[in-house]
Parts: structure tokens; C-alpha cells; sequence
């Protein structure tokens, strides 16, 4: 469908597919060696690991891509038409929460079960888009060709892996061949089942087997979040990468550095271009 290139365009691909990426006794996890603790929120759904300083936040994305659509807005402005995502409500697009380990806050199992929040306009906006004639479409690949577009510059937002999505991978494969892993999620797997759930096994993560949108998947939803909730599965699954990430940080300190200046500049730019034009 053509209007998933305008997301693409003006969202981060990386927040659009952030759902599945992707206690306990003593473990080899050298969390507990380092003293190094993840932050959690469970009632807004973030997980924050030590390199996510170094990349562009969630805001900070939203700020690229309406930057990016007011551009794209005056560029089309000259050839009489418009983009219809300039417009939108940027400060009311919700942020995702951090499935990374599977869903684990009890407010995001309420509110979307296994669904992806969305902002109140997002369907008119598909709507909207899908009327536009190819001579619109044909206008907007002029612009998006000639334009400089902003890059995001988060988690996994380019197809280029950055030395931050670099250690973000490493630290989660890391985990998964884990025993720290492997102890919490047969404990997980343990809980589940005798809720009646069944563990997908398509998923290395702690996923259980998703009914369609409804009440049932609320009720699943629920019941992982409760067993994950009674057993702290998620924190020492976080500090475990917060301390692998720690210690890819120091090796690779000055590309970091560099990095989020790299960061910075652009969206010190990116605020220009949003006061100038309108934002």
C-alpha cells in the first residue's frame, strides 16, 4: 500500500515494529557483579538501557518526522497540493511501549492487550491518503527524491545498523543465550501453562500463543503480564543487558560520543525547521 512509504517516511520503522523485535536465585548474569541496574516503568511501558542516551528518543523521533513532513508540506505547496501529515496532531501520537522481552506492563495489557497503541487521527490519515490520485503520488516522489529529509537516528531506524543498534543487538543475543534467560522464562512458560495459556512456540521470547483482538486477548494479556508481574521476570532481564551494554560502552565510548552529536546537530536543525515552518 502506497501510504506505508509516507510512514516510513515521516515515522521510524523501528517504532513501527517494536512490538516483538523484536526474584530469582543467582545466576551468571553480571548485572549483580556491576551493580547495574536497567529503568523500568511499568506504567507507561519503558524499558531505558544505558545506550539509548547515545540514540534519538521517541519524542525526538516524532520531532524528525514532522520536521520532515513540513517539508515535504511546503515542497508540495508548490505544485498546489498539500500533505495531508503535516497537519496532524504530532503531539498526540502515542508513545510504543518496549516489548522487548514480550508485553509485561499491566496499564499497556489493559489498554491494547497485544495491539500496538494509535493515534486518534491515524485512520482518517490512511483514509485519506488512499484517495489521493497518481498525480499527487507522482508530486510526492518529485519531493522525497529532491528533498533532504532528516534521518532518524533512534533504535533500529535505518538500515544501517548504528554502533548503538550494534550494542543493542549484541546485548540481547547476549541475554538469550543466557541461563539467567533460559531460568526465566521456563519459569514464565510454567505460570502461563497453568493459566491456561499456551507458550507460542514460533517465539524465543515470552510470548504466549495471541488470540485475535477481543476480550479473549485481553484475557491472555492479563494473565502473561500477571505471571511475569508474580515472578520480577522483567528487571533482571534488563539489568542483564544494561551491564553487557555498560561494558560495550566503554570500548566503544569515542563512536558513541561521536554518535550523538551526530544526534544533537540534527535535531537542533530539526527544532529550526519546525518553528520556521509552522510546527
Amino acid at each position: 500500500m502506497r501510504n506505508t512509504r509516507i510512514i516510513s517516511t515521516v515515522l521510524a520503522p523501528g517504532i513501527m515494529t517494536l512490538v516483538f523485535l523484536l526474584g530469582g536465585c543467582a545466576s551468571e548474569t553480571s548485572a549483580n557483579e556491576n551493580n547495574v541496574r536497567a529503568h523500568i516503568d511499568s506504567a507507561t511501558g519503558e524499558i531505558v538501557l544505558p545506550l539509548e542516551a547515545y540514540a534519538m528518543n521517541q519524542k525526538d523521533e516524532r520531532d524528525v518526522g514532522q520536521a520532515n513532513a513540513l517539508l515535504l508540506n511546503k515542497c508540495l505547496k508548490e505544485t498546489g497540493r498539500n500533505f495531508p501529515r503535516a497537519t496532524q496532531d504530532w503531539a498526540a501520537i502515542p508513545a510504543y511501549p518496549d516489548r522487548r522481552y514480550g508485553l509485561w506492563s499491566k496499564a499497556d495489557a489493559v489498554a491494547n492487550g497485544y495491539e500496538l497503541p494509535e493515534a486518534k487521527d491515524a485512520k482518517s490519515l490512511t483514509e485519506q491518503e488512499e484517495t489521493l490520485g497518481q498525480d499527487w503520488w507522482s508530486a510526492y516522489e518529485v519531493c522525497h527524491s529532491d528533498l533532504q529529509l532528516f534521518p532518524m537516528m533512534g533504535i533500529n531506524t535505518a538500515m544501517d545498523p548504528s554502533p548503538v543498534d550494534l550494542g543493542m543487538q549484541e546485548s540481547f543475543e547476549a541475554l538469550l543465550a543466557s541461563s539467567e534467560f533460559e531460568r526465566i522464562r521456563d519459569e514464565w512458560k510454567l505460570c502461563v501453562t497453568a493459566a491456561g495459556l499456551t507458550p507460542d512456540p514460533n517465539s524465543t521470547l515470552m510470548v504466549p500463543a495471541i488470540p485475535a483482538w477481543g476480550e479473549d486477548q485481553l484475557r491472555v494479556a492479563a494473565a502473561d503480564v500477571e505471571c511475569k508481574e508474580s515472578l520480577n521476570s522483567v528487571q533482571p532481564l534488563a539489568d542483564f543487558e544494561a551491564s553487557e551494554q555498560k561494558t560495550y560502552i566503554k570500548k566503544h565510548e569515542s563512536e558513541l560520543t561521536n554518535y550523538r552529536n551526530e544526534v544533537d546537530k540534527v535535531l537542533e536543525s530539526v527544532t529550526k525547521t519546525i518553528t520556521t515552518h509552522g510546527g
